[in-house]
This record gives C-alpha cells, structure tokens and sequence, in this order.
C-alpha cells in the first residue's frame, strides 16, 4: 500500500540555524518532528551571516529532507547603524577627538535612518525577500498551510500577503507577545501605535495564532474577544534526544550556572549582592568552594558588579557558546539560576531556558515573580523560590542547595529517558498539537 504523501507547510523564520538566538531552537524542534506527523515543513529564511551570533553545529539536527531555501535580506542594523557606532577614524579633521558638524549630522541621519526602517523592527525589509521567495516555492509545491514565527514580528506581513495571495491558511507564532512585552515599555508613543496596529492586523487575519504564556493568551484574547476562538497555547520546550546524548560537564566545586542573556528587566544585581552577603556568611573554605558561571550576552553588567563587590574569585563570565554545550554544562552544575523581571509584564514570561532547566534534571533558583513561570517550575522542578529583595530567602536558598551538594555521594544520576520522554514539554509531544492545528487548518482551507 502506497503511503500517504505528506502534507507541505511553508515556515517563515528569520531565525533558524546556523542563527543561534533562543527563538531557533523552537522552529528547529518542530521542523524534526513534524514529518513524524504527517507535515513536511519547507523553511524560508535568511542566508548565512558572519555578523550573527551562529552555531554551525545546529545545521546537523535539520533533518535532510527538509528543504531550506534561503534569502538575501537588508538589515539596516548592520548596514547603518552599526558602522556610525565605530570609533572616529581621524576623517573628520579633528585627529579623532569630538566628532565635528558634518559627524554629527551623519550620525543624526543614520539613527533617524534606522529608525524610519525598525518599525516594527530593523528586519521589515526582509519581508519582500521573503514574500518574493514563498510565491515562487508555492507555485511548484502547492503549500497546504503557512506558518510564521516571531520575533521578529515584521515577517507574519510577509505570513499575512503569502496567505491572501496564494489563498492558504496561515498560523501565526508568538514566541513573544508584541504588546505585553516588558522590553517594550520605553517605547515611545507612535511605535506603541504601530505595534498595536501590527497586531491587530495579524489576529484578525491569521487562521489561528499561538502563544507561549497563559496569561499572554488570556491577554491577547482580552483584547480581541471576537477572535478568541484562535489563540493555543503552545509553550517552549526541548527535545529529549538532544539530552539523552549529552554527558554532564563534571565541576569539583559547587557550581551556580546561568545561562542567558541579560536584558530590560532581567538583572543580576540582586542575585550577586545576595551571593555576596552568602559567602561573606561563611569561611574561607565554602567560599573557595562555590564558583556562579554566567555564559550568554549582556554579562558585562555581571563583571562590573562582581568586580565591585569583590566576587571576582567567585563569579565568571563567558560570552555565546554552541547548544550542546550549553546543555552539558546545565547537566553538570548543582542549582541553576534563573531570572526574570519583577514588574507585572513579566509574570508572563517563560523563557526556553526554562525547559532546559527542566530537562537537565537540576535543581532551580527561582527570582521570579508569581506567574506563568512559577507554575511550570512548581510543577515539574525541584526549585527555590525568591521573591525580589528577599535577601533572607536567598541566603536560605543557597544553604539548602549547598547542603544539598554536600550530601551528594556521587554527580546526580541523568534523567531517565521515560521521564524526558513523557514531559509535556517534550518536543515529540508538543509538535502532534502543531500538527493538530496544521491538520485543522488543511480541512478547512
């Protein structure tokens, strides 16, 4: 009997490997998946950028049947504003020293530049590359659904023209929500305008649109009652085979991992001074025992106030470093700290690092405000809580997990295969609910 032929989505995702930001694990996880379920995914996205933040090695998790067709793009970014923000070069006259009138009005046009082009963000001028690319594709495969991910949140335009000109069912992705964001709360007026207007003109026209968050969805839902019948829940995730094949990395000390960027709301400061008031609470010994690594973007903030509070023995930086060792590192260490803002946008926030958390099978420090977070951790983490400024708490936190450690006869056992398996966060799970949408999408397209 021959077997059915797969059904075809066309996935928009700026972000997609080698890109490594956080928001590609996701559209990587469910492109492996899919085809397991009946959907063969066909990936529109940017060409290879030195400028990026890349890891090559996440090419070898694309299943090689999945067609990635990639695209020239204009990123103002990287064209504009990037180069005004490197060091004077001595051609103003003035041997490098304070930029002079026409600097300065070049610098002046650039930024009103970059700005007339971010609106909603700096990749709006992907979208005809992207639009130009899925009309070609649509005429020889004849996509059943389309599919767009963001941030960024310009290319669900490219999602909503693709959809209306080739007559096809479009969901649309929100790995981040565009109003309820909390680093959107500086905006000034006329991008909050703009944003409202963007999403408004999505959920009206999107077949079904996903969010990651409860309360983003309950949110969003607020907001257009009429269109309430469209918002899932999907959440972040992992893919178990990805842990399952990681050895843990093995310290010789107690051993606090952060793993992140820091941005907006999300500090390190009341963590550090708290670790501060920790050590300073025992002898020298616990303290040559406990080193806290930070590996992401944004640690510069860490390493000044480490400095400052005389933790340099204690706290490390490290910049990007490729997934898998991301994830052997989490493996390895003792409590895994995770931060998020306190202000009441970011009840709603959980970050994919969250699950990796999860899967690691270690213990979590919590900063975080009651929320969607919390519940999850709650539910299927060992964990301590910390609300903010609890400086008491914390130091309680950290001399249960110390003791922990110390009670430890051997590193912790690896989670068993059943339970990464069985999570409601695994990725071969969550993708049959994508799949159930593609599905419904399709009957009624």
């Amino acid at each position: 009997m021959m077997k059915e032929r797969f059904k075809k989505v066309l996935m928009i995702a700026y972000g997609f490997p080698p890109i490594a930001y956080a928001g590609t694990h996701r559209t990587l996880r469910f492109c492996r998946y899919l085809p397991d379920n009946g959907w063969m995914p066909t990936v529109v996205t940017i060409r290879e950028n030195a400028d990026l933040h890349n890891d090559f090695n996440l090419l070898k998790r694309i299943p090689r049947e999945i067609r990635i067709s990639r695209t020239r793009t204009v990123d103002v970014w990287h064209r504009v504003w990037k180069r005004s923000l490197s060091p004077a070069d001595g051609r103003n006259g003035n041997g490098g020293g304070k930029p002079g009138l026409l600097e300065t009005l070049g610098r002046l046009f650039r930024s009103m530049l970059l700005n007339l082009f971010s609106i909603p963000d700096h990749m709006l001028l992907w979208v005809p590359f992207a639009v130009i690319r899925g009309l070609a594709l649509d005429r020889k495969e004849d996509f059943d659904v389309i599919y767009t991910t963001s941030p960024p949140h310009s290319e669900h335009l490219a999602g909503l023209l693709l959809a209306k000109i080739c007559r096809k069912a479009w969901v649309a992705d929100f790995r981040d929500p565009i109003l309820d964001n909390f680093c959107m709360q500086d905006l000034p007026a006329y991008r909050r305008i703009v944003n409202k207007l963007l999403e408004r003109v999505i959920v009206r026209n999107a077949d079904r649109v996903i969010l990651v968050s409860d309360l983003y969805c309950q949110a969003i839902a607020g907001r257009y009652p009429a269109c309430r019948h469209k918002f899932t829940v999907i959440r972040n995730g992992f893919d178990p085979e990805q842990f399952k094949r990681i050895e843990p990395c093995l310290y010789t000390r107690f051993t606090i991992l952060y793993t992140g960027s820091f941005y907006g709301t999300i500090m390190p400061d009341f963590f550090l001074r708290g670790l501060k008031m920790w050590v300073e609470s025992k002898g020298p010994g616990v303290r040559g025992d406990v080193q806290a690594l930070f590996y992401g973007f944004g640690s510069r903030r860490v390493e000044t106030l480490a400095r400052e509070l005389g933790l340099e023995d204690v706290v490390k930086i490290f910049g990007f470093i490729p997934q898998d060792e991301v994830i052997r590192k989490q493996k390895g260490a003792d409590l895994l700290l995770f931060i998020i803002g306190f202000d009441e946008q970011s009840r709603g926030v959980i970050s994919s690092k969250v699950f990796e958390y999860l899967a690691a099978g270690v213990p979590i420090l919590a900063l975080i405000p009651e929320g969607d977070a919390l519940k999850v951790i709650s539910t299927h983490a060992q964990y301590y809580h910390v609300i903010e400024h609890d400086y008491p708490g914390l130091m309680k936190a950290l001399d249960a997990a110390y003791e922990g450690y110390l009670g430890k006869s051997a590193r912790p056992a690896e989670p068993e295969s059943r339970h990464l398996d069985s999570s409601p966060f695994s990725a071969r799970l969550q993708v049959k609910d994508l799949a159930r949408i593609f599905d419904e999408m399709n009957r009624l397209n």
